[in-house]
Formats: structure tokens, sequence, C-alpha cells
């Protein structure tokens, strides 16, 4: 299966970027200050009551730690040498942060602990509920697998087309051309997938949203030149077509039986290889490109069923004496 090349990132976040993008939170640091450099690279949150009891054998230490109201009433009853020993179980693992919530009172003992192995302690007023799903959900955007890649993208009767190729094989013109038809861009030249989960979504980047590069007319912008409804911010990476210089002596896919699945940060997308040469409407061919796949989702599959129905009159011709 074909992989599509692009530069890949997995985005991480220090403690003390932490500290900056959740300031809505209300954060406090009250302790590890020399450990803000500590990266999360996980969005997902832990809890770590067991830990605590003297089990630090599943804690992971690139998780964020909530300690709420269970978990602070836990130390205050367990104070003295016991609790430190299970914190230094614990924080010496290199923790990259603990969060307590509901602006609760960590122990001395906590304190201390978290100075001595620099593991940044942090405070907020809010509930773990409201603080768990705000990072959550924040985290999973931010942190979410993404890879930039050359190409133009746009929406296409609802579906997210991504064109690709070689350079001035005619993407941008190609862009254009649907544009004008009535589809709207997201983004051209370089485009930002992530991905959250199976679905991958694609997006300009900041610098370059609603611009397009054209050879010979210059930088313009479609949003001033046709309007809002000519651009659209993000959507969902359904197909991936390649266009590709019309090459003598290459065997190109004529019926379709078969179809091609492009890997995306390890998710699969259909694709197409589409072949440019003189003559050929590709602004047309892509629109129908798309209308196929509408109609592959609602099960009419017209190659399988052309392919079936010759089979079928190869049998009975078979069977005529």
């Amino acid at each position: 299966m074909k992989v599509l090349a692009g530069q890949e990132v997995l985005p991480r976040m220090s403690a003390g970027q932490f500290l900056d993008r959740f300031a809505g939170l209300e954060l406090e640091l009250l302790a590890g200050r020399d450990g803000l450099d500590r990266e999360i690279a996980s969005p997902r949150i832990q809890k770590p009551g067991l830990a605590l009891a003297g089990d630090p054998e599943y804690i992971h230490p690139d998780r964020i730690q909530i300690l709420g109201a269970t978990e602070i009433n836990y130390l205050s009853r367990h104070g003295g040498e016991a609790q430190r020993k299970a914190l230094e179980a614990v924080l010496c693992k290199g923790v990259c942060l603990f969060l307590i919530t509901k602006g609760l009172s960590p122990t001395a003992e906590l304190l201390q602990v978290a100075d001595a192995t620099r593991t940044p302690l942090i405070r907020s007023p809010k509930t773990s509920s409201f603080v768990i799903n705000v990072i959550t959900d924040t985290l999973l955007d931010v942190m979410a697998p993404r890879i930039t890649v050359h190409g133009s993208f746009l929406d296409v009767f609802g579906v997210g087309l991504l064109l690709v190729g070689e350079s001035s094989v005619g993407k941008s013109e190609s862009a254009l051309d649907l544009v004008v038809r009535g589809h709207r861009l997201v983004s051209d030249d370089l485009v930002e997938i992530r991905r959250r989960g199976d679905g991958l979504v694609g997006r300009a980047p900041e610098m370059l949203q609603y611009h397009m590069e054209l050879r010979g007319v210059g930088i313009v912008n479609i949003n001033d030149l046709f309007g809002v409804v000519a651009t659209q911010l993000q959507k969902e990476v359904d197909l991936v077509v390649e266009l590709e210089l019309w090459r003598e002596g290459r065997s190109y896919d004529r019926l379709g039986v078969e179809e091609q699945q492009i890997s995306i940060l390890g998710a699969h997308r259909p694709y197409l290889v589409l072949p440019v040469a003189p003559a050929r409407n590709i602004t047309i061919l892509l629109e129908v490109a798309v209308r196929n796949l509408l109609l592959k989702r609602e099960g009419v599959h017209s190659a399988r069923a052309f392919a079936e129905r010759h089979q079928g009159r190869l049998a009975r011709r078979d069977d005529e004496p």
C-alpha cells in the first residue's frame, strides 16, 4: 500500500507551555519549578490513586497526573515517612506534572518531594471533571499526530479531496478551476493533516489560509476574489488523487474494479492516480471521481456491476449449445 509522503510530526508540550496554554484554568505553580521543561507526550489523563497507595508500577510518566479530593484526602490521612516513600517511588519515575484540583492544599511531604525530584506541582481551583474535560479535549487536538504534505485540499460536493503530485503538474490550477465551479478551497501548496482516532482533518497553515499561488499571476486571496463561500477552514480527508503527467507505456487503471488505498498517519483512504495530458479536462474528471465515491458509499459500484454483468453474459454463452 502506498504511504503519503510528507513531514511527519509527533507534537509534545512542556510543563511550562502547559501553564501558558491553560491559563483559563487559573493554574498556580506550587513546587517543582526546575522541572518545567518536562514534556507531556500523551493527551490522556491519569489519576494515580493506586500508585500513591504503594503500587507505582502502572504509573504513566508522560501523562498529566490529577490529584483530586480522593487523592489529597488519602495523603492527608497517611502522612509521615510512609507517605514520603510512596511519593518518592512515584515521582522518581519522571512524571511530567501533577495537577491538584478544587484548590485543595497539598501535604508538606508532597511539596518537599516535588521540589526534590523536580516534578512540577500545579493547582487549579476548578473541579476535577471540568479540568479533565478541558485538558483532554485541547491536548487531543494540539498533540494529535500530524503530517504536512505538498498539495491542494478542497471540499468538493461535501467530500474532502486532497490533490497531490509533482511540482508544476497542475494541482493549484485544478484547485482554482474547482473553486470557480462552486467548490471550496481549504488549503493550497501546503496541507496540515492531523489524525484524531480514525479521522484525518486537513487544514491550511495559518500564514497560507485562503491564499493560492498561481504561476504567472502570483499569490491571490480566494476569500477576497470569490467571497467566504469559496473557502473553508478545515475538512475531513476522504479521497486522495495523485495528478501525474501522462507516461507513455504506463498502464493506468481503466476499469476501477479494485479500489486502491493510501496510508496517511496509519489511516487508510481511497486513492486514485489521474494522468494529466492535453485535451483531458482534469476538473470534470475530479468531480466525477468524487461523485463516484459518493455512489460507492451508497452501495452503488458501477465498475463491479459492469464486470458482474459481463461475466454473466460470458457464462450464458458458455451454456449455449
